[in-house]
């Protein structure tokens, strides 16, 4: 009997703690490759330059995507970085179109890993919506539109109880892109954004995203 009463007092203690807490276990974070590079070639991720941020920027927007879910979701958050059967950190790789080094576990690694009242699935997306094009299949120029969208799904340890939240926020000057056939590839000439521009237009998704009524 006093074993079952210690037991039970610990978990009790246990849940009280970690109540109010939230884990980030995947953050993705993409942006579309012809708004960070003059020239693209399409299906050549491994020839090309990964997307690159600046320590200071990317910090920045990490701890800015803290502080939104935290408001949102009301609790103390932070990211939660899981590991696989050998002990290895599950993070993003970095690529021409993905920001590395953010955690990308999953659901059940989460919360086999550590309790929580949330565990949250957060995507940035910046892409492009493409307009007034002239030309033909072999060669043609048209408008890049950039757009923001975030989205963020959080978990509790019931299945049947999940937040979720997704804003657009577009209305971001357009850059001129020629495109072109060669050898049946599709290469792409575009008038490429400052990293600092295009980190400038998370920041405003994220803004966005924190003003949003649920």
């Amino acid at each position: 009997m006093y074993r079952i009463l210690c037991f039970s007092f610990l978990l009790f203690s246990f849940a009280v703690y970690s109540q109010g807490t939230a884990g980030i276990y995947k953050v993705r974070w993409h942006v579309d490759k012809r708004l960070t590079n003059n020239f693209t070639v399409d299906n050549a991720f491994g020839n090309q330059n990964n997307l690159n941020i600046p320590a200071q920027l990317y910090d920045s927007v990490v701890q800015r995507i803290i502080q939104v879910v935290t408001e949102d979701l009301r609790t103390d958050t932070r990211l939660l970085y899981v590991t696989n059967d050998r002990g290895n950190q599950l993070v993003t790789p970095s690529r021409i179109d993905q920001v590395g080094g953010l955690p990308r576990g999953t659901k059940r690694k989460a919360m086999q890993t550590e309790y929580l009242e949330y565990y949250v699935k957060f995507r940035i997306r910046v892409g492009v919506n493409k307009s007034g094009t002239i030309g033909n299949e072999m060669v043609n120029y048209s408008r890049l539109r950039p757009y923001v969208r975030v989205k963020m799904k959080a978990h509790t340890l019931n299945r049947w109880q999940t937040k979720r939240k997704s804003v657009r926020k577009g209305g971001f000057p357009s850059i001129g892109s020629v495109e072109f056939q060669v050898g049946g590839s599709t290469m792409t000439n575009n008038n490429a954004l400052p990293i600092e521009q295009v980190v400038g237009m998370v920041f405003q998704g994220l803004d966005k995203f924190n003003q949003k009524i649920k």
